[in-house]
C-alpha cells in the first residue's frame, strides 16, 4: 500500500461536542492523499462511539489508549503509527480550513523545509480574533515562542525521528520539542493563505486552575538552558528562552493562589538564579511592554483601515 503524503494526528479526550466538526474539517480537505490517526485517550463520555463510526472510513486509523496517558504521550503514539512523509496535528476541539494541509505540504515540497507554520484564528466565547505571524523574518522565534504548540504546524516526519523529538508527559509537553524543532530545523516555511481555527474553551487543560505539579513546566527551561549553554547559537536563543519562559510564568502566576505563587517564584528562582523581587520586576516590565506592543499593533491596523476622505 502506498504511503500517504501526510499523517494528521488528533489526540482525543472527552470531545463528544467537538470531535465531529474537527474530523469533518480534515476529511473535507482538498488534498486527498492523507491519513488521520485518531488517538482516543481513554475517553469516558460518548466520544468512543462517535469515533467508532468515523473509523469505518479507510483514511482513519483509530488507536485506543487503555488508560489516560495525556496529550503528549498520545501524540507520541500517533507519530509511531504515522506512515506519511509529513505530520500535522489538530487538537480535538479545533478545525482547519479546506486548503489547510494542501497549502502547507505544497510550501514544504517547494522549499524542502522541515517545518511549516500557518496563521491561526482564536475563537474565544464566540469572538474571533485573527493572529498573524508577527515576524516572518525570524521563523525560529515563531516556532518556539509564538507557535509553541504543534498544531498550526506541519513537520517532516524524518526530522522528528532523526532528532528523537518527543512530547513530554506533563503540562508544557510541547515546550521542549518546540525549542528543539526551532534549534535544529534547517529550513522553516510559513503560509498566510489558510488558517487553523483554535477553540479556546473553559475546562480545557490550558485554561484550568493550576497546582504545584504544573510547575514542572518551569523546570523545562533549565533543560533548555543546559542544552544551549556554550552552543554557537546561545546568544540568539537566550532572549527567546526568556520571552517564552515569561509566557509560561504569566499563565501559571495568573491562575495560582497565593501559596502556589510562592512555590512558582521559588521554581523560577532555581532555574534562572533570580531572587523573587527581581523576577516580579522583570515580569511587570514585560507585561507593560507586551501591552504597549499589542496596543501599537492594534492602532497600526486600525489606522490602515480608516476610510480616506
Amino acid at each position: 500500500m502506498k504511503n500517504p503524503i501526510i499523517s494528521i494526528i488528533v489526540p482525543v479526550y472527552n470531545a463528544q461536542n467537538y470531535i465531529e466538526k474537527c474530523l469533518n474539517s480534515i476529511l473535507n480537505q482538498d488534498i486527498k492523499d492523507f491519513e488521520i490517526i485518531v488517538v482516543n485517550d481513554a475517553s469516558d463520555d460518548d466520544t468512543i462511539n462517535i469515533l467508532k463510526s468515523y473509523a469505518k472510513n479507510k483514511q482513519i486509523v483509530l488507536i485506543n489508549n487503555e488508560e489516560n496517558l495525556g496529550t503528549g504521550e498520545s501524540r507520541n503514539k500517533g507519530i509511531l503509527f504515522a506512515r506519511g512523509k509529513y505530520i500535522g496535528f489538530v487538537d480535538n476541539d479545533d478545525w482547519v480550513e479546506k486548503n489547510y494541509f494542501s497549502s502547507m505540504v505544497k510550501k514544504m515540497e517547494e522549499e524542502n523545509s522541515d517545518i511549516c507554520v500557518s496563521l491561526k484564528i482564536e475563537n474565544h466565547k464566540g469572538r474571533f480574533s485573527k493572529t498573524h505571524l508577527l515576524n516572518p523574518t525570524n521563523l525560529k522565534e515563531i516556532v518556539f515562542v509564538q507557535r509553541t504548540a504543534p498544531w498550526a504546524k506541519v513537520i517532516r516526519k524524518e526530522f522528528l525521528i532523526k532528532n528523537n523529538i518527543k512530547f513530554d508527559k506533563t503540562r508544557g509537553e510541547d515546550i521542549y520539542p518546540a525549542f528543539l524543532s526551532a534549534y535544529l530545523a534547517k529550513k522553516i516555511s510559513y503560509v498566510d493563505n489558510t488558517k487553523y481555527h483554535c477553540n479556546i474553551r473553559q475546562g480545557s487543560i490550558s485554561r484550568r486552575k493550576i497546582s504545584y505539579e504544573d510547575y514542572f513546566e518551569i523546570k523545562l527551561y533549565k533543560k533548555i538552558l543546559d542544552f544551549i549553554r556554550n552552543k554557537e547559537d546561545e546568544a540568539f536563543f537566550l532572549p527567546l528562552i526568556k520571552e517564552r519562559s515569561l509566557i509560561s510564568f504569566d499563565f501559571l502566576y495568573k491562575n495560582a493562589d497565593s501559596e502556589t505563587r510562592y512555590e512558582l517564584l521559588k521554581e523560577y528562582e532555581d532555574v534562572f538564579n533570580l531572587i523573587p523581587d527581581d523576577i516580579l520586576k522583570i515580569y511587570r516590565a514585560w507585561k507593560i511592554k507586551r501591552f504597549l506592543d499589542n496596543l501599537k499593533t492594534f492602532l497600526n491596523a486600525t489606522c490602515k483601515h480608516q476610510p480616506t476622505k
